[in-house]
């Protein structure tokens, strides 16, 4: 008996100082459960909408609405600005009514006829130029002078400069008047009014001006 006394003694000093976190440990009765949350719902169900304690989807609709009508206000300015302000689509600077064109007053262009020579009656002014008649066998013209190709037509002319680009056939030691004769070589230069072919040509009549008249003898041959 006290054997066993003292046994139970050491046993129980052993026990006290035995620290608590080398005791076996107990499971709890309700393992696994304890703090399970509860999946059964407690309570009627709820009516009011789900989103309704969620401030951002308010906000969202809110943004959206106000987004379409900012569009539509956009949509409205951008046409506003494409009408001016005089009631017009087309540009501020535009007139509505141009004014007539420059283009169908008068203006001189370039003249250039030449041929054969048919006949001429010149004269030699005290200032060295030429005045009367050439009358020549049109064969080659320029654009503004092409109604006088392939006519035969006499040019009155005053004061033109007049070239000699040929022999002295007569032997006097001076080129001139003495020495043209029938066939020779005709170029005439001058200036012509003309309008533009858009324009009204009624009551318009082209006046002529020649300035240079060039003589050569005929080709040879």
């Amino acid at each position: 008996m006290i054997v066993k006394k003292v046994l139970l003694v050491a046993s129980a000093a052993a026990l006290m100082s035995t620290p608590a976190w080398a005791l076996p440990s107990q499971a709890p009765s309700n393992q696994g459960t304890a703090h399970a949350p509860s999946t059964t719902p407690v309570g009627p169900p709820s009516t009011t909408p789900a989103n309704t304690n969620n401030p951002g989807a308010a906000n969202r609709s809110s943004h959206g609405d106000h987004s379409g009508e900012n569009g539509e206000g956009h949509k409205g300015n951008g046409s506003e600005r494409s009408v001016q302000s005089n009631g017009s689509d087309d540009p501020p600077n535009k007139p509505s009514h141009p004014g007539k064109s420059h283009k169908c007053k008068p203006h001189n262009v370039g003249y250039v006829a030449s041929g054969t020579l048919v006949s001429q009656t010149l004269t030699k002014n005290a200032d060295g130029t030429y005045s009367g008649e050439v009358t020549v066998k049109v064969t080659h013209a320029n654009h503004h002078a092409i109604g006088d190709l392939g006519t035969t037509k006499t040019y009155k002319v005053e004061n033109v400069h007049v070239t000699f680009g040929l022999m002295d056939t007569n032997k006097d030691g001076s080129v001139g008047l003495d020495d043209l004769k029938e066939g020779d070589r005709v170029k005439l230069i001058g200036k012509i009014a003309a309008l533009a072919k858009r324009c009204d040509q009624s009551g318009f009549t082209a006046t002529m001006t020649i300035r240079k008249v060039v003589f050569h003898a005929p080709p040879v041959g």
